[in-house]
């Protein structure tokens, strides 16, 4: 239902931010020509994901002051090629409608686990998307009030109050590649497991999860008694492995 807070989702703690191949803190206000980029980082700086429909979506704006025309020009709009720990994503802005009230990613991911602010920390601030409104030199952007907060504005805006959210679109793998010794990233709805592949059957992925893997917030998982994690495969909707 639109506008329920669900139940808690556990975010994913993955990779982090750079800035001139400098890692920052999510929530840094960006300067005009600076490079972005990402990759490994200390955990105090990590990047924290919404596991949310087979993607991953930043759970708050990593940068701010940032135009969607800078954002265009590093090729963090409608998306590029990037491994963050083995896992391979491409990178890139949600689609948020083009017009208010369109289906899109961003209201589908609040239809799933819900729009809380301790969530998706959207109060405030906004966070550019792909979309454009009538001509292209203007852009939605989404959130403020309300997570389903819709506007447009000039693509060359720049406020402290308006940022980048981006989404992981996971490069996936056919399970009938995996081997056991792998890591493996798995995605369902709701909720992602993160472990070391174990043993595989039809119907289940066995996993000995990593340290801080959020196996609690993934209804399609269930700890097993010796410690490892049992992974429907039927409710797996992206699939990664290293």
């Amino acid at each position: 239902m639109k506008g329920e807070n669900k139940s808690v989702v556990h975010t994913l703690k993955l990779g982090g931010l750079y800035l001139d191949d400098k890692p920052v803190y999510p929530g840094t206000e960006y300067q005009p020509g600076q490079a972005i980029s990402f990759g490994a980082t200390a955990s105090d700086s990590a990047i924290s994901w919404v596991p949310v429909n087979g993607m991953l979506i930043a759970d708050r704006s990593l940068l701010t002051n940032i135009s969607w025309d800078d954002l265009d020009a590093q090729d963090l709009v409608f998306g590029k090629e990037i491994s963050i720990q083995g896992f391979r994503f491409k990178i890139r802005l949600l689609k948020v409608g083009s017009e208010k009230g369109m289906p899109n990613e961003w209201d589908a991911a609040l239809d799933t686990v819900g729009d809380s602010n301790n969530l998706w920390h959207w109060k405030n601030i906004c966070f550019w998307g792909q979309a454009s409104y009538k001509d292209a030199s203007h852009r939605v952007f989404r959130g403020f009030n309300s997570a389903r907060d819709w506007y447009h504005y000039s693509s060359d805006i720049r406020s402290s109050r308006l940022g980048f959210r981006p989404a992981l679109e996971p490069l996936s793998i056919d399970s009938a590649d995996l081997r056991p010794g792998q890591k493996i990233l798995a995605i369902g709805r709701a909720g992602a497991v993160v472990g070391t592949l174990e043993d595989m059957t039809h119907y289940d992925l066995i996993l000995r999860a990593e340290p801080g893997s959020p196996v609690e917030g993934a209804s399609f998982a269930a700890s097993l008694r010796d410690g490892t994690v049992a992974v429907d495969r039927s409710g797996v909707h992206s699939l990664l492995a290293v």
